[in-house]
């Protein structure tokens, strides 16, 4: 058979048409889209997977205009959420003629799986539904599968027919990156990994670095935000973009990435100092940083 080709967006962080980027200081989400479509359709890929984050705060118009994106694709989406999704509107939302949020999608002689890498953070109303914690909880996380989504990722895998499984999900187990990095996350993926034999890889996105590195064995590729982007080595912002992949029949997979043109008024490659990399590496928090922000704006002003 032929190669398998999908697309994988990720964070794309839709917002309302008079919302404006988040802090003064995030791209343009709808033009990122319209800057990679062209890229994207380019490719011709059998699938698109969008891991997570669709909306920039779960809000019911944000999934609309996500729906009505996604279906100028023109191929098959399918997206599974991210812990900026909020499910009620996140599954209402999406639904559009080709675009879904099934849990599998088989492609040839491969399994793609869906995962929701904030279950774990789920709690279940009085008839027994999983809903959304109150609040902001879940917006703030990295990562918690749970008992029952471990159950539901190993039972899908067990009986897909497809000789090769690849997951698709938020939270990219043990990134090396530190603000990221959630030690019992992590330790579910580790032990539901040794049930799963004909897993291949995995790949999300959540960072808004991009990636690739090798967990428990296994291949993991973090895919680049509409919303925001940073490269580490050399320290700089980079444009909006995405991830494409080949998979083969020998189980075998490849990944590109991708990237808006360069535009420096859109999306300049500007470094970045000290105070951001405090932040990627664990020493302060998002709202530490947004305070710095807030302060220096203040000076300025």
């Amino acid at each position: 058979m032929s190669p398998v080709s999908v697309v994988q967006l990720s964070d794309t962080h839709f917002r309302e048409d008079d919302a404006p980027p988040e802090g003064g200081f995030a791209y343009d989400t709808d033009a990122a889209f319209d800057a990679v479509l062209p890229q994207v359709t380019a490719l011709g890929p059998d699938l698109i997977a969008v891991t997570g984050d669709v909306a920039d705060h779960g809000r019911p118009a944000q999934y609309r205009k996500a729906a009505d994106a996604f279906a100028r694709l023109g191929v098959p989406v399918n997206a599974c959420p991210g812990n900026h999704d909020f499910v009620d509107p996140f599954t209402a939302g999406i639904g559009r003629a080709g675009v879904g949020t099934s849990r599998v999608v088989e492609v040839g002689p491969w399994a793609f799986v869906f995962c929701d890498s904030s279950a774990g953070l789920m709690r279940l109303d009085a008839d027994g539904v999983p809903t959304d914690p109150e609040g902001e909880t879940r917006l703030h996380n990295n990562g918690a599968l749970g008992a029952r989504e471990a159950a539901v990722v190993r039972r899908l895998c067990a009986e897909v027919t497809a000789e090769h499984v690849f997951l698709w999900l938020h939270h990219p187990p043990a990134p090396p990156l530190p603000l990221c990095h959630d030690e019992a996350y992590a330790a579910e993926w580790r032990a539901l990994l040794d049930d799963l034999p004909t897993v291949r890889g995995m790949a999300g996105g959540h960072t808004h670095v991009p990636d690739a590195y090798t967990f428990e064995g296994v291949p993991v590729f973090v895919a680049p935000s509409f919303k925001n982007n940073f490269s580490l080595d050399p320290q700089s912002w980079l444009p909006p973009g995405f991830r494409s992949y080949r998979f083969d029949d020998d189980g075998s997979v490849t990944s590109t990435l991708h990237f808006a043109p360069d535009d420096p008024e859109r999306w300049p490659r500007r470094p970045f100092g000290r105070t951001l990399r405090s932040l990627f590496d664990g020493e302060i928090t998002h709202a530490e940083l947004a305070a710095i922000v807030a302060a220096r704006a203040a000076g300025a002003s």
